[in-house]
């Protein structure tokens, strides 16, 4: 049985005819050059990718921080191959795989805007652009290089391999609009998994397959046992390190002479910078990776101080200011386009209902228009800067109580733009059902950071 079986392998002569082996050596021969090529080949790209693995570690050590991140942020985190003894879990750069020994941290991330950075605002977007240009990538690229990261490795060096089995399931069994999220992502050779669609844990912390952090010593023991060790780097605690995302150059488009992005150009000129406060002092304390911003109303709270002046009636009128203070924000309040937050003042009637035509407001914010190309108004607050919201109006006759109250709406300037978008009748159904998607969840961001009442 065992020597038929292995029959195939036995170089036979054929009667009157010409020997096999030859054509077989001459086969393996083939075979042995195009493995040991393959081989070679390997190893070449090995050393060429730990050769640039070696040169950042040594720059993480360098006291210029600044030559570390401006290194670090071209690296990628796919390049090179992880070591073949590492179990799954440790191979992968999905940021569920890290769960398993970082859950505090990835709990906290998981409810933060990063984790939310892909939503279905930027992929209808990223749509819309494939669907109406031939010149997409480029500008697709350039917006996932900070809203995904990982999804742009895909786009760039065309690594998609089709849906998997989630994607699949979500396909026959999903709602209308997780159905368009995977349409769209699909269509766009971007995959749902390994943390693509985020600023994910190995956007920051991975290079080369290799972990980087900063020199925290609480993590230092630990991290000497997981991925090989990791390397410490003083850059993760600096504010040149959000600077890959949250500052774009000097070079970039400009708006009334002012960048669309300009968070680290205003800390760095406020005092703030000067008393080596960093973006992480107030954004990551003691290495939490909560990142809150704007949309945490306690967070906001904290850093910000509002004041009603003392309600006066006189001659039939009311009079009274709203203040709000940038007196904890080391950037402009609110440093994007995007937010608006809002003061108003009115008067209502016994039974608590706003008299619409006693209402004032004052909103603190840059307002642009949806190309970007008209500036409204900019009246965002630098450090220690106010906003006054000064009401004199008639007192009313049914009204019984004066309410002033402060509000902050996110994602202000895109729910302007989905809006405007969804009117458009010859929008794709697929970009309608995405945007109406991203419309809700922005709307929903809006919240009601403080009130008061005070009786007319």
């Amino acid at each position: 049985m065992i020597k038929k079986k292995f029959s195939l392998l036995i170089f036979k002569r054929p009667a009157g005819g010409l020997s096999y082996e030859p054509i077989v050596l001459i086969s393996m021969l083939f075979i042995s050059f195009f493995f040991l090529a393959a081989c070679a080949k390997t190893n070449t790209e090995y050393k060429r990718v730990n050769k640039k693995y070696l040169y950042l570690k040594k720059l993480s050590k360098d006291k210029n921080t600044h030559k570390f991140l401006d290194a670090y942020w071209k690296a990628r985190a796919h390049e090179g191959i992880p070591p073949r003894k590492w179990p799954k879990l440790q191979k992968s750069l999905s940021s569920s795989s890290c769960m398993a020994c970082h859950y505090d941290q990835y709990a906290e991330w998981k409810k933060s805007r990063m984790a939310h950075s892909m939503d279905a605002g930027v992929v209808g977007q990223l749509l819309l652009k494939k669907m109406t240009s031939k010149h997409w990538k480029p500008w697709a690229m350039s917006c996932l290089s900070c809203h995904s990261p990982l999804a742009e490795y895909y786009i760039k060096y065309n690594k998609y391999k089709g849906l998997n089995k989630k994607e699949k399931n979500i396909l026959r069994n999903g709602t209308k609009g997780e159905k368009a999220m995977v349409t769209a992502l699909n269509a766009l050779k971007i995959p749902m998994a390994g943390g693509t669609l985020s600023v994910s844990c190995a956007a920051c912390h991975v290079r080369y397959y290799h972990r980087f952090g900063p020199d925290v010593e609480k993590y230092m023991k630990q991290g000497k046992i997981a991925h090989g060790g990791f390397i410490p780097a003083k850059a993760f605690t600096k504010s040149y390190f959000c600077i890959k995302c949250h500052q774009f150059p000097q070079d970039n488009r400009r708006l009334k002479g002012k960048l669309f992005e300009n968070t680290y150009g205003e800390w760095k000129k406020s005092i703030y910078a000067a008393k080596g406060i960093s973006c992480e002092t107030c954004h990551t304390p003691q290495g939490s990776m909560a990142f809150k911003s704007i949309y945490n109303k306690n967070f906001v709270l904290k850093a910000i101080t509002i004041h009603l002046k003392k309600v006066k009636v006189h001659s039939g009128k009311v009079t009274t200011t709203l203040s709000l203070t940038n007196s904890g924000v080391g950037h402009d309040f609110p440093t994007y386009t995007t937010p608006k937050v809002i003061l108003s003042i009115a008067q209502e009637k016994a039974g608590g209902n706003i008299i619409r035509k006693s209402i004032k407001r004052y909103i603190i914010g840059w307002s642009v228009s949806l190309n970007l190309k008209k500036q409204y108004f900019d009246t965002r607050l630098k450090p220690f800067q106010t906003a006054k919201l000064i009401y004199d109006y008639p007192l009313l006759e049914d009204s019984k109580y004066i309410r002033a109250w402060v509000t902050v709406k996110p994602e202000s300037h895109y729910t302007r733009f989905f809006k405007a978008f969804l009117k458009i009748k010859t929008l794709p159904k697929i970009i309608k059902i995405i945007f109406s998607s991203a419309l809700k969840e922005d709307m929903h961001s809006k919240y009601l950071l403080w009130e008061k009442r005070v009786g007319a």
